[in-house]
């Protein structure tokens, strides 16, 4: 389509260069007529005529000379005579200078010009000598002959000079009228190829709304987008993402307050608002709750909406569904006994969350505990309780702790882990400590507990500070320690890196 358009469009101009060109030919040759109208047969007419009318004032200048009675007479003659006579002559050289004919007839009129001066100097000297008889003789014999066909000359070049004349008029008419088709053909030529294409784009306009209207259709129900303004609540969102929350549109519509990230925790919502709100793309995985309260998780794309002065005045977001893929990471991440988070899963996630948390400057917590004497109890009550056993106290764990941003792993063995975010330092124990304490509350018989007749758990705490640099194995070394310190104290009690213990 483009390519048709640009030949077209191309086409077009080159025709309306050629317009253009011909215009200023035209015009050009049309002045150029005009030029010679004026500058050739009727500037060459003009003198002829002159030239004719001061031949006939001469003629007559003469009859006075012969006539003259008295010296003054003839003195005001002669003036006369040769009055003319300078006319006569600056029109002959005008002639010479812009007659179109053959040059040849201006010569003969000129030299027959030029002998008739001595014919009017020999009637003259006569009329001096008071010799009247012999001049007015003159004047009407050879004289009068002369000027006769001296005439006759100067008629043939007023004839010509007119014939000249017409001859040009009619080219002037006959190239104005040939222009004036020319460019009405040219006209007449652009006027088409514009509207074919404007034929041509409006078609193709039509189909292109067509198939980008189709286009539409097809990402509407099929990817899951939403458009957000300033405050990221939802103007527009697509059928596909609605379908997927089981919503209507008008039902994501009328969602306010940041509706596509209520489910997030506090500390990734802030991290998405704090980049996209400097002008920067987001990308990343969120959690949301369908209509039946299933957990769905997206990965989202925000993309940031700039006005003309690149202030941000909205967002776009893309989704795509990797609930499934979740799933199959959860399969992956889970203890198949306890369905807690594996040490495969910890030992990804630790990393990360030390870092979100110092980029937060919240305060993260580590736990590691063991159930005490675990094999004497797998020995005394056999390996099906034991098992039993770490079910129960893994639903221990898992309650302790039920924000979106805490986890808790079974990392080998009866070994578990705890990792969660506080406000400070006690919190970190108190939510430990009461850990401990809900799992002796279970009453699990345990008879080789040196601690207690109860299923107990020994625990290390360790509370990441925000304004240190540390290394996964440290810290886990570290709290490994503090576990071990908790044993060696008589079990069934918190040790933490705060000094706290219970």
């Amino acid at each position: 389509m483009y390519k048709k358009v640009i030949i077209n469009f191309t086409i077009t101009i080159v025709l309306l260069v050629l317009l253009g060109v011909t215009a200023i030919i035209k015009m050009a040759e049309l002045a150029d007529l005009s030029q010679k109208l004026y500058s050739h047969p009727y500037t060459v007419t003009n003198a002829t005529r002159i030239i004719e009318s001061n031949l006939i004032s001469m003629h007559r200048y003469m009859k006075d000379v012969a006539l003259s009675n008295n010296d003054k007479e003839l003195q005001m003659a002669v003036e006369r005579v040769n009055s003319s006579e300078i006319i006569i002559y600056k029109q002959f050289d005008v002639i010479f200078d812009r007659y179109l004919g053959d040059k040849q007839d201006i010569q003969k009129s000129y030299d027959a010009f030029v002998k008739w001066k001595s014919i009017r100097d020999e009637v003259i000297s006569l009329m001096k000598d008071n010799k009247e008889d012999e001049a007015a003789q003159i004047t009407k014999q050879k004289g009068a002959k002369h000027v006769e066909n001296l005439n006759m000359q100067v008629d043939k070049l007023v004839q010509y000079a007119q014939n000249k004349a017409i001859f040009f008029n009619q080219n002037a008419i006959d190239s104005k009228n040939s222009s004036i088709i020319l460019i009405i053909i040219l006209l007449l030529i652009i006027v088409s190829t514009i509207i074919f294409i404007l034929i041509l784009l409006l078609n193709n306009i039509s189909k292109t709304d067509k198939e980008i209207k189709k286009h539409f259709h097809i990402i509407d129900q099929n990817i899951m987008s939403a458009t957000l303004d300033e405050s990221f609540n939802i103007k527009e969102v697509s059928n596909a993402f609605a379908r997927h929350l089981g919503l209507s549109k008008d039902e994501l519509l009328k969602k306010t307050n940041n509706f596509l990230y209520s489910d997030c925790d506090k500390n990734q919502k802030d991290t998405i608002k704090r980049v996209v709100q400097s002008g920067e793309n987001w990308d990343g995985e969120i959690k949301k709750l369908d209509n039946n309260d299933e957990i769905k998780w997206l990965h989202s794309n925000i993309q940031p909406i700039f006005n003309d002065d690149y202030n941000v005045v909205g967002y776009t977001n893309i989704f795509h569904d990797i609930s499934s893929k979740k799933k199959i990471e959860d399969i992956s991440n889970i203890d198949g006994l306890t369905n807690l988070y594996n040490r495969r899963f910890f030992d990804n996630i630790f990393p990360q969350q030390i870092k979100i948390s110092q980029r937060n400057k919240s305060l993260l917590v580590f736990v590691m505990m063991d159930i005490d004497h675990f094999k004497q109890y797998n020995d005394t009550y056999g390996h099906q309780a034991g098992d039993t056993t770490l079910k129960k106290v893994a639903s221990v764990i898992k309650k302790s702790l039920n924000r979106p941003d805490d986890y808790t792993f079974r990392l080998g063995g009866e070994e578990f882990g705890m990792l969660y975010n506080v406000n400070d330092t006690n919190e970190a124990f108190n939510v430990a400590d009461k850990t401990r304490q809900d799992i002796e509350s279970l009453k699990i018989e345990h008879s080789g507990n040196s601690a207690s007749k109860f299923v107990t758990m020994s625990m290390g705490v360790y509370v990441i500070e925000i304004d240190k640099i540390y290394e996964v194995d440290d810290i886990y070394k570290s709290t490994d320690e503090l576990l071990y310190q908790a044993k060696q104290n008589g079990r069934n009690q918190v040790i933490s890196n705060n000094a706290i213990t219970y």
